[in-house]
């Protein structure tokens, strides 16, 4: 899977707007320039591109890579002071990751 289907994936299955209205092949350089409001979808959107070590959107993407860029953002989530709408993002947004790979992977077999 590539970096840009991922974010396709995501944006298709979260409960919330996730690209927010970006499509996504230019949210990366929204992100970079600091012209996505949500917080959380520019940390996804950089956090994902940079641990993958993707030069491009169509560069491939890993499941356990993928997890790990993710790791600070979902120890903050769980802490006890967080929020607990951050924390029903992040679990989703975990969840909803975890299936792209699984679904990836059923296509590859099917």
């Amino acid at each position: 899977m590539t970096y840009i289907e991922l974010l396709d994936f995501l944006d298709q299955h979260l409960n919330y707007p996730f690209l927010e209205g970006h499509n996504s092949a230019t949210i990366l350089a929204a992100a970079q320039a600091g012209q996505v409001e949500d917080p959380l979808t520019r940390e996804v959107v950089l956090e994902l591109f940079r641990a993958n070590a993707c030069t491009s959107v169509s560069d491939p993407v890993e499941r356990a890579t993928s997890f790990n860029g993710l790791a600070s953002l979902r120890l903050r989530s769980q802490a006890d002071d967080s929020d607990p709408h951050l924390f029903r993002k992040v679990l989703k947004l975990s969840q909803e990751l975890d299936n792209a790979f699984d679904q990836e992977l059923i296509r590859q077999r099917g």
